[in-house]
């Protein structure tokens, strides 16, 4: 089991975590590192796809609030999985621009 692996379980179980966890002030500071961590590990053939994941998210993120008695909980996990992959698509994005002025 890599790096890779294990920052994304990692971040997996934070964004479940601090979708019940609400009073913790720094949960959104740790997702937001936790999700520059998983860009610096997204390889160059899956770029593409990891920055559709991340606009895909921000509209499906709030989108699920009707469902009865989950919908709430539902919600919050997808909003911060969202957090996390969108910080991570900051990190593609430079990256992607190194690459590109490097060349």
């Amino acid at each position: 089991m890599g790096p890779a692996k294990i920052v994304r379980m990692v971040a997996t179980a934070a964004a479940v975590v601090f979708a019940f966890w609400t009073t913790f002030e720094y949960a959104t500071l740790l997702m937001v590192i936790l999700g520059l961590g998983i860009g610096y590990f997204v390889e160059a053939e899956r770029r593409t796809l990891y920055l559709v994941t991340a606009i895909a998210l921000v509209g499906a993120a709030s989108g699920l609030d009707a469902i009865p008695m989950v919908g709430e909980y539902i919600t919050a996990i997808f909003g911060n999985v969202s957090t996390i992959i969108n910080a991570g698509a900051l990190v593609v994005i430079g990256t992607g621009i190194y690459e590109k002025v490097m060349e």
